[in-house]
This record gives C-alpha cells, structure tokens and sequence, in this order.
C-alpha cells in the first residue's frame, strides 16, 4: 500500500464530520503521516535512506506534537527502535 493511498484511506475513515461532532483536529495528518513514516524506517533499518526517513518522520512528529501536547515527548531514537 503506497502512502498517498495509505492517507487517502485515513481522511476516509474520518470523514466529513457532521453537525454537533468536533472538526477533525489540523495536526491529525501529521501525526499519523509521522507514524506511518516511522513503521516505514524501520524496513530500512540500518540503511542512510532509513535513518532519514526516520530524522524527517521525527521532525514531522515534533512539529505536530508542540500544537496538542503540553509537554510533547520525542519519538525514541532510532537505535533503541531498531534494537
């Protein structure tokens, strides 16, 4: 499953939300999209492609967990993942 199919399958499971349900919050993509990212580095364990897919899904994870957690904490290293 490619990630563009892989998000488009997100956005409908959470569809449109109808009256009186919360909107569905701004930071959802990123953090799903950071996850997948994420799952996706582990393939590539041990590779330079892998370790900056994983740099960039943590990046992404930071930047998204800033606007909804009070005290967002980091996605483990690498190293402690691949282990």
């Amino acid at each position: 499953m490619s990630l563009s199919t892989l998000m488009q399958n997100i956005d409908d499971w959470c569809g449109t939300p109808t009256p009186g349900h919360p909107p569905r919050p701004l930071w959802l993509r990123d953090i799903l999209t950071a996850v997948v990212l994420a799952e996706l580095s582990a393939n590539l364990s041990g590779t330079d492609e892998g370790r900056s897919l994983y740099a960039a899904a943590a990046r992404l994870y930071e930047a998204a967990a800033e606007q909804v957690a009070l005290n967002p904490q980091p996605l483990p290293p690498l190293e402690e993942q691949l282990s």
